[in-house]
């Protein structure tokens, strides 16, 4: 099944979770702890935790719509640090996304790599600290967080394991890749509630070996657990060949490599990745098909300023209405109405 929000997010993977011995042997693991999407398990400010019944779950999804950018933006990218070889290499491979989603990743300013001038100004702000692993806040969300993206190691010319070894480009590219993925929108495949890996986990293992690699238990159930199946979430085939997908140690898995959650390691964008991306940042007067929320489905062009204007402005009635319907007091839904306005005027 594919796996988005009601408006646009897809999901993929990367490194085999290991061991920390099998991590220094040149093995990978994930260390990708993207910022959770608001709606798929954490509550954020734009859902207060009083909304309560059905509406509370129709308020994330709408919250979902504001973690994608909009359609032909020009998406500022910055870095705290890492050699030029070593940002030239992130530039490169990042753009590989441009290809299909009508976004530009602008990694420069004054013909040189953009430096992040620490004022929160741009929109994703890379930092390469060692030992804090590869993560990504996922879409929009990045523009309020410095860093909002970390690639640890991979600054230098040369990032090599802690045995020694170079890390070869093949790996560095899937994880780049990936977490880029996330910094678009998208979230990991394998938490699909279509994936139906939850139940192919053997979670006493998986815990064991978070802790081995530092994490706690709600590290390993943010990056493994499953996604709750609302309307905030397009559940479409699964992909399996998405950079998105994990690809897990066949020991966190009761059947090992018999589980169907077993995949190798993706490490180039799969044809679907291709086609959902380009589907959720279309090119020219193509459509793009937005939440569901009210129930039926719309479209809309993405030239149309005018058209977009007023679909935000109706999002936000939409969402100041849940709010009252899931029993938030009206003084804090008009307040968190502003604030949601913002976001979408900022997307």
């Amino acid at each position: 099944m594919r796996f988005a929000t009601a408006a646009a997010c897809a999901i993929p993977a990367i490194l085999a979770l290991a061991t920390a011995a099998q991590a220094q042997e040149g093995f990978g693991y994930p260390s990708c702890i993207a910022s959770t999407l608001p709606g798929a398990r954490a509550q954020s400010r734009l859902v207060p935790p009083e909304a309560k019944g059905p509406p509370a779950a129709q308020l994330r999804a709408v919250v979902a719509r504001t973690v994608t950018w909009n359609p032909g933006r020009t998406i500022k990218v910055c870095f705290h640090a890492g050699t030029p070889k070593a940002q030239e290499r992130v530039m490169r491979i990042a753009r590989e996304w441009q290809q299909h989603a009508n976004v530009v990743l602008d990694f420069e300013e004054g013909g040189s790599p953009r430096k992040c001038k620490g004022d929160n100004q741009e929109d994703i702000k890379i930092t390469f600290v060692n030992g804090k692993g590869w993560w990504s806040t996922i879409g929009t969300r990045s523009r309020t967080k410095d860093p909002s993206m970390n690639l640890q190691f991979f600054g230098v010319d040369q990032p090599m394991y802690t045995n020694g070894k170079p890390a070869p480009e093949a790996a560095m590219r899937t994880i780049i890749l990936h977490e880029f993925g996330h910094a678009l929108g998208l979230l990991h495949e394998h938490q699909s509630p279509n994936a139906n890996c939850e139940a192919e986990i053997d979670w006493e293992a998986a815990y064991k070996v978070g802790a081995q690699m530092g994490w706690d238990k709600a590290q390993v159930d943010r990056n493994f657990r499953q996604f709750v199946n609302s309307t905030e979430l397009n559940a479409t085939a699964v992909d399996r060949k998405s950079i998105m997908h994990y690809s897990l140690a066949p020991v966190l898995f009761k059947r090992g490599k018999e589980s169907p959650c077993w995949v190798a390691e993706n490490p180039d964008l799969s044809e679907r990745d291709r086609q959902f991306i380009a589907s959720i940042y279309p090119k020219g007067d193509e459509t793009i098909v937005v939440s569901g929320i009210p129930p039926t489905t719309a479209t809309r062009g993405v030239a149309k300023a005018k058209a977009a204007g007023k679909e935000r402005e109706a999002l936000a009635r939409r969402y100041e209405g849940l709010l009252k319907e899931a029993g938030v007091a009206a003084d804090k839904a008009r307040e968190l109405g502003a604030e949601f306005r913002k976001t979408l005027a900022g997307r």
